[in-house]
Order: C-alpha cells, then sequence, then structure tokens
C-alpha cells in the first residue's frame, strides 16, 4: 500500500509539474501575441488605427495572462495542490 502511495504521490507532482510548464508556456504565448499587436500597431500609418492596436495589444496581452494564471491557480486548488 505505501508503494502505490508513494507511486500517486508521484504521479500528481509530475501532473503539477508540467501544469505549471503549460501555464508559462501559454503566459509566454499571450505575451507574443501581445506584442505582434503592438508592433502592428506601431508599423502602421494610421494614427488612429496605431493607437487602437498598441492599446488593444497591452489589454490582449495582460488579460491572456492574467485569466491563464487565475485558471492555472483554479486548477490548482481542485488538485489540492494549494491551501
Amino acid at each position: 500500500m505505501e508503494l502505490k502511495r508513494v507511486q500517486e504521490h508521484r504521479l500528481a507532482r509530475q501532473d503539477s509539474f508540467w501544469a505549471t510548464i503549460r501555464m508559462g508556456l501559454m503566459c509566454l504565448a499571450w505575451c507574443g501575441i501581445g506584442l505582434a499587436i503592438m508592433a502592428w500597431g506601431l508599423n502602421t500609418t494610421d494614427t488612429g488605427l496605431g493607437q487602437i492596436a498598441w492599446r488593444g495589444g497591452q489589454v490582449v496581452g495582460y488579460a491572456g495572462i492574467l485569466v491563464t494564471v487565475a485558471r492555472w491557480y483554479s486548477k490548482a486548488r481542485e488538485r489540492g495542490d494549494t491551501e
């Protein structure tokens, strides 16, 4: 029985580790998407559209990161990783 519990604990820690890695990669992806939108805003010749793209890139990047971290925390609580 002890061996079974050790195996379950190892698998649970492995799941937690990979969930954290996925969260980090998703945050990097949202950062990249936001930066791409902002870069397009810098490259456009229309001032109004450039401002919209600049601010929109910030909103998309930060909101994506915030939602990703919130979902990761919620799932970690469901798994029992946090107290």
